[in-house]
């Protein structure tokens, strides 16, 4: 029993060494600026730090998430934004209709990196859940 909770306190205090929650006078202002340039409407903003790269979860609009990641000198690597299944491309319903006629759709993100869109898409039935990721033409990344 000793050994559980020693495990556990040792994992929760190495998962703080590598991500670090920064409040937003802790970020450079190269990245706050051009976040903000790339999301003048961005509220409930939370910074970290991971890896010296600059993540940050916020919202805009009506309850709509986002996560992006920035570097040290304020370039955008990665935005990853939740969808509805209306903004989904029509190829990519079209491949999930056909290829998994019995699931329906459950969560849905956009993840936009290197100017590359790829879908990430969970699904689910009765017995079993999924995890695609679905690029704009609606092939599935295997």
């Amino acid at each position: 029993m000793k050994t559980y909770f020693l495990s556990i306190g040792l994992s929760l205090f190495t998962s703080a060494l590598f991500a670090q929650d920064l409040p937003q006078s802790q970020v450079p202002s190269v990245v706050v600026n051009q976040f903000n340039n790339d999301f003048p409407k961005a509220k409930d903003v939370d910074w970290e730090l991971k890896n010296n790269v600059y993540n940050v979860e916020f919202e805009q609009g009506w309850d709509k998430d986002f996560e992006a990641w920035y570097s040290a000198d304020g370039k955008q690597i990665k935005l990853e934004e939740d969808l509805t299944k209306r903004e989904l491309p029509k190829a990519v319903i079209a491949t999930i209709e056909k290829e998994y006629p019995s699931f329906k759709l459950d969560d849905i993100e956009k993840i936009t990196e290197a100017q590359k869109v790829t879908y990430k898409v969970e699904i689910e039935n009765k017995s079993m859940e999924k995890t695609l990721f679905i690029n704009e033409n609606g092939i599935i990344k295997q």
